[in-house]
């Protein structure tokens, strides 16, 4: 009876230690699966900025955006390259990389990379100096022709679906070499 006893408490302690290490590691799967996850997006959006940050003007290169586009030049293991970020058909954000030879090429060409699935919106604008009040303002593009020089500062804002909730993630990266001068007055 003993044996028993004594064999029914080793099991009942066995299935207690179990139970707590089972519990303990599938919280901590979770805990990094949604930590990775943050971690992916803040990766992707400190390397755009610090790119958004170094870009400098080109001649022949333009720096053009849009609310869902930016393309720019920078440098890329060491060569002068258009760097540019959108979002495709399926809603995920990518980036392109063409080297200088490359931008000229008709169709598709340069290193293509998709960066964050399920993102739901995806908007930039662009600070400039309002040459009528000496103001810096926002606008939702950058057209070449409006613009002699890079904007003073680029907005990011992404809304993108994590689980089955909504999350948004605003950066504002400023340009150290941008004065977001106008060519032309925008009557704004």
């Amino acid at each position: 009876m003993e044996l028993i006893i004594s064999g029914v408490i080793i099991f009942l302690v066995s299935v207690t230690i179990y139970s707590v290490f089972s519990s303990g590691i599938n919280v901590w799967k979770k805990a990094n699966q949604a930590k990775s996850s943050g971690y992916a997006l803040r990766l992707v959006m400190e390397k755009l900025g610090n790119q958004l940050a170094n870009s400098f003007r080109f001649s022949t290169i333009p720096f053009e955006g849009t609310e869902d586009f930016i393309a720019f030049v920078g440098l890329v293991d060491n060569e002068v390259s258009r760097v540019s970020y959108f979002l495709d058909d399926d809603k995920i954000l990518c980036s392109r990389v063409q080297n200088y030879a490359e931008v000229f090429k008709k169709g598709e060409s340069g290193k293509y990379d998709l960066l964050i699935p399920e993102v739901l919106e995806l908007k930039f604008s662009y600070c400039y100096l309002d040459n009528a009040t000496g103001d810096y303002k926002w606008k939702d593009k950058w057209v070449r022709g409006e613009q002699d020089t890079l904007p003073r500062a680029v907005n990011i804002e992404l809304v993108f679906k994590k689980d089955t909730q909504e999350s948004k993630f605003s950066k504002t990266v400023f340009l150290p070499i941008g004065t977001g001068e106008q060519k032309i007055e925008l009557g704004q």
